[in-house]
């Protein structure tokens, strides 16, 4: 017996309270692993990028702008745009500060599960790969 595992979801809530410890905000996180791996991974990368060059140009308004819009286009990813708009209007478009206060909820809930199913997409593929014994072929 042959068995197909149903590609992999990451589902997860984020919770924001107030200063009050009062839930102010409550965020639902559907992905598709698959389906926006390589998003991901492309905009962790920009962020990187956009954060270093926030801490090198703290002030300069281009640089900030470009956090910001990093910042939005990540969580619309993770979040959705409803979710991503909802979050954005809690925190008054401070970026930085929304960005702590999500960004233990991204590096310890969503990256630890995208990395693991990168790992088993680059497995599979890889055994994907290897030569098949002889006389069995891909397609009959």
């Amino acid at each position: 017996m042959y068995k197909v595992q149903r590609k992999q979801t990451i589902e997860d809530e984020l919770v924001i309270e107030n200063s009050k410890g009062e839930e102010a905000l409550r965020l639902p996180v559907k992905l598709y692993v698959d389906d926006v791996l390589g998003q991901y991974n492309r905009l962790r990368r920009m962020l990187g990028e956009v954060q270093h060059n926030a801490e090198q140009n703290p002030t300069d308004d281009k640089t900030l702008t470009a956090l910001g819009m990093t910042v939005m286009a990540l969580f619309s990813l993770i979040f959705g745009e409803e979710g991503a708009q909802r979050l954005e209007k809690y925190y008054e478009n401070r970026w930085t500060e929304m960005l702590q206060d999500v960004a233990p909820f991204v590096s310890e809930c969503i990256n630890p599960q995208m990395d693991t199913a990168m790992r088993q997409r680059a497995d599979r593929f890889r055994s994907m790969s290897k030569p098949m014994k002889k006389g069995k072929k891909w397609l009959k």
